[in-house]
C-alpha cells in the first residue's frame, strides 16, 4: 500500500464512523415531539363521544340525565353507547339517521344518547344496568326507574323498525294532561261520525282533522300524526272501521286521506306513496293553500358547551411521528388502557361476582405482576389487588370505584399521562381505547416470557378472556374474541413465548377481519403485523398487501424476538408523557444526572470518534513504515558491539 493509498483508506474510514455517529444520533427528536405535544391547549377529549351539535341527537351525561329523562311530560328513547365500541361506531351513522327522521316528534319523544366511555357517566351506566352496548331504551312521560325496571329495551337497529317500534310505544301511553302538544292517537269510533263530534273538546285554535285509515297493527296514522305536531290547527285521528270511513263517505279502496273542516267539508286527497312522510307532507301542502303555517320550532338546549377540540395542525404533525415509528409501544397507551379499565370499564358494572369476580381478581393479580406505571402506580394496583381479593361472593361496583378512588388519593397523582399517542386516531372516535387493549396484553404476555418466576404459560391470556369475557364494554367484540379464543386453542398453549405468539397471531386475525370495515382509520390502516418494512426477516417470502392474503409465510423465531425487542421496558416511547418523573428512571435520565456516566451523548460520540481515529491512524502509520522498507538500521558508534 502507497502513501496516497493510504490517505484513501483513512478518509473512507473516518467517512465511515461520522456516518455511523450521525445515524446513531438520528430519529424522531424528542425536543420537538415535546414541544407539540406543550402546543396543544388540551388532550383529545375521548368523552367527546360519537355525536355532536351537527346531529339530532341529544347529548345525555351525568349533568343532565335525571333532568331530561326523568318525571317529564315526554318520552326519551335512550342510547347507551361505548365510544370504542365498534358496533356502536358502526351503528352510530343509523342512530343519527333516526334522530333526523324523527326530529318532527320531539315534541313528544326526544332521541337521545350518553356515552358510557365517560368516567363522569359511570353511575348512570351502572345504575340501569346496561349490560351490552349499544342498548336502546324507551322511557315513557313520567317515567321512573326502579328495581329491575330501566325502560323498555327497543330490540332494532334497523330505522323504520325502530320508527314503527317507537309509534307503538307512544300510541299505547296515556295522553298526558300537561303536554298540550299530545296528539289524540286513540282510534276514531263510530260515536264521532258528525263534524260537531270530531271537534267536540278540541280547542278553537284546531281548525282541520284530518281521517286517516290504516290496516289493523299498522303505525302509519300515528306517525303521521307525530311529523304534524308543528301544526296547531291540525287535529289527526286515525281508524282502520270502514263504517267510520262510510260515515264521511271515504271510500277506502281508493283513498285512506280526508281532511275535515269545522263545517263539516270533506277533502280527500291521495298521496303518491304509503309513507308517513308522503301522507304528512300531502297534508301540509293542503294547510299551506289556505294560508295556514307551522309554529317556529322548537330547539332543545343540551345544556353542555359545544367542544372546540378538534384536531389541530399540531396533533397531524403528532400522527406524522408515530407514522415515522410504526412499531414503537408508547408509555400513553399503556397508561390510557389501564386508566380506563380500572376507572370506566369495571365501576360500570352494578354486581361482580361468580365468574366476573375471578377474572377481576385474576386480572389484577398479572396487572401487578407486570405493572408498566411508575412507583406510585404500582402501589395502587397492588392494594387494590389485595382489597378485591377479600370477596368470595360479590363486590358491588360502586364499592370498588370508591376504593380506587380512595387509593389514588392516597398514592396520586398515579398516571403520567391523559392521552393516546400511538393509538391516536385521525378522529376523536378511532382507535384509542380498543387499541391501547391490545398493545397493554401484548406488554404483559412479553413481560411474562422474560419473567423466570412466572410458570404458567396462560396467565395473561387467561387474564385477558376473562376481562374481555366479562368487563370489555364492546359487546360485539367480546363475542368475536371468545369465538376466535376458542377455535385458536387458546387453553392449549404450553409455553410463555408461545402465549406471545398466540395473541400476535390472533391480533393480525382481528386486523384482517376489520380491514376496509367502517372503523378503520385511514390513516392507520388494518395490516398484519409486523409489516415488511419493520421486520424484513419476520417474512419468509414477500406477500401482497390484500386483505385476503393473510397466509404469509412467517419466520415465527423472527417474529418473536422482534415482539420481545418493541416491548421491553427500556425501549417504551415516553413521547407525550407529561409527567415523566412519576415513573421509573430510563437509562439517559440516569446519565443526564452524573449516575452513570459523567459524560454526555455528545462527549460519549466524540470519545467514539477520537479512539476509532486514533486506532486508524496508527494501522496506516504501520502499514506505511513497517512494510515499505522506510526503517532503515542505524549503525552502531562501536563496531564491536554491533556485532555481538
Amino acid at each position: 500500500m502507497g502513501r496516497r493509498g493510504a490517505q484513501l483508506a483513512l478518509l473512507t474510514v473516518v467517512g465511515t464512523i461520522l456516518a455511523a455517529i450521525q445515524l446513531g444520533s438520528a430519529g424522531v427528536p424528542l425536543s420537538r415531539f415535546e414541544a407539540l405535544m406543550n402546543q396543544q391547549s388540551e388532550p383529545a377529549d375521548e368523552s367527546l363521544g360519537l355525536y355532536d351539535d351537527n346531529d339530532k341527537v341529544f347529548r345525555l351525561t351525568v349533568a343532565n340525565f335525571n333532568d331530561t329523562v326523568l318525571e317529564q311530560n315526554r318520552a326519551v328513547l335512550v342510547e347507551f353507547y361505548n365510544t370504542y365500541c365498534g358496533h356502536c361506531r358502526r351503528f352510530a351513522p343509523t342512530y343519527k339517521e333516526v334522530a333526523q327522521q324523527l326530529h318532527p316528534w320531539q315534541d313528544v319523544i326526544i332521541v337521545s344518547a350518553i356515552d358510557c366511555a365517560a368516567e363522569e357517566n359511570n353511575g348512570i351506566c351502572r345504575t340501569y344496568e346496561v349490560m351490552g352496548y349499544p342498548t336502546l331504551r324507551y322511557m315513557g312521560p313520567g317515567f321512573q326507574p326502579s328495581d329491575k325496571q330501566y325502560g323498555q329495551k327497543v330490540d332494532s337497529q334497523k330505522p323504520e323498525e325502530i320508527r314503527n317500534l317507537l309509534a307503538g310505544l307512544v300510541a299505547a301511553e296515556n295522553q298526558t294532561i300537561n303536554n298540550t302538544l299530545w296528539p289524540n292517537l286513540s282510534p276514531l269510533t263510530e260515536v264521532e261520525s258528525t263534524a260537531p263530534q270530531l271537534f267536540d273538546g278540541l280547542s278553537s285554535q284546531r281548525e282541520y282533522v284530518a281521517l286517516i285509515y290504516e290496516s289493523e297493527n299498522s303505525t302509519l296514522g300515528i306517525q303521521t300524526a307525530l311529523f304534524l305536531l308543528q301544526w296547531p290547527q291540525l287535529q289527526v285521528r286515525r281508524f282502520s272501521d270502514a263504517a267510520v270511513a262510510a260515515k264521511y263517505k271515504i271510500d277506502t279502496s281508493k283513498h285512506q286521506l280526508a281532511i275535515v273542516d269545522r263545517k263539516g267539508n270533506v277533502q280527500i286527497h291521495t298521496p303518491s306513496d304509503q309513507t308517513a312522510e308522503t301522507w304528512a307532507k300531502a297534508i301540509e301542502n293542503a294547510l299551506r293553500a289556505v294560508n295556514i303555517s307551522p309554529r317556529p320550532e322548537h330547539h332543545l338546549d343540551h345544556q353542555q358547551h359545544t367542544s372546540t377540540t378538534a384536531r389541530n395542525g399540531a396533533l397531524n404533525d403528532i400522527i406524522k411521528e408515530v407514522h415515522r415509528n410504526k412499531h414503537f409501544i408508547y408509555q400513553a397507551d399503556l397508561e390510557m388502557a389501564i386508566r380506563t379499565i380500572l376507572h370506566n370499564e369495571v365501576p360500570k358494572v352494578n354486581e361482580i361476582s361468580g365468574e366476573r369476580l375471578l377474572a377481576l381478581q385474576k386480572f389484577l393479580t398479572v396487572l401487578q405482576s407486570y405493572n408498566p406505571l411508575g412507583t406510585n402506580g404500582r402501589q395502587l394496583v397492588s392494594k387494590l389487588k389485595d382489597f378485591v381479593v377479600q370477596f368470595n361472593q360479590q363486590l358491588a361496583g360502586k364499592v370498588f370505584e370508591q376504593e380506587l378512588q380512595r387509593l389514588e388519593t392516597k398514592f396520586g397523582p398515579i398516571y403520567s399521562a391523559n392521552h393516546f399517542v400511538g393509538c391516536t386516531g385521525s378522529t376523536p372516535h378511532l382507535r384509542g381505547f380498543s387499541c391501547s387493549l391490545w398493545t397493554l396484553f401484548h406488554f404483559m404476555s412479553v413481560q411474562a416470557a422474560g419473567d423466570e418466576k412466572a410458570h404458567d404459560p396462560l396467565e395473561v391470556l387467561q387474564a385477558m378472556h376473562g376481562y374481555i369475557k366479562n368487563f370489555f364494554g364492546c359487546t360485539d367484540c367480546s363475542e368475536h374474541f371468545q369465538a376466535m379464543a376458542s377455535r385458536r386453542k387458546i387453553w392449549n398453549v404450553t409455553s410463555k413465548d408461545e402465549a406471545v405468539l398466540w395473541l400476535w397471531a390472533a391480533h393480525n386475525e382481528v386486523n384482517q377481519r376489520l380491514a376496509g370495515d367502517a372503523t378503520e382509520d385511514p390513516q392507520f390502516p388494518k395490516i398484519q403485523f409486523p409489516s415488511a418494512s419493520s421486520c424484513a426477516q419476520c417474512r419468509n417470502t414477500a406477500a401482497s398487501a390484500s386483505k385476503e392474503n393473510v397466509d404469509i409465510n412467517w419466520n415465527k423465531d423472527a417474529v418473536l424476538s422482534f415482539l420481545k425487542n418493541i416491548h421491553n421496558p427500556e425501549f417504551v416511547q415516553r413521547y407525550g408523557v407529561q409527567r415523566e418523573e412519576l415513573l421509573h428512571e430510563t437509562l439517559d435520565t440516569m446519565r443526564q444526572k452524573r449516575q452513570i456516566s459523567v459524560f454526555s451523548d455528545m462527549d460519549m460520540r466524540m470519545g467514539m470518534f477520537l479512539y476509532a481515529f486514533c486506532i486508524v491512524m496508527m494501522v496506516v502509520a504501520f502499514k506505511l513504515f513497517a512494510f515499505k522498507g522506510g526503517y532503515r538500521k542505524k549503525p552502531y558508534g562501536h563496531d564491536v558491539l554491533g556485532k555481538v
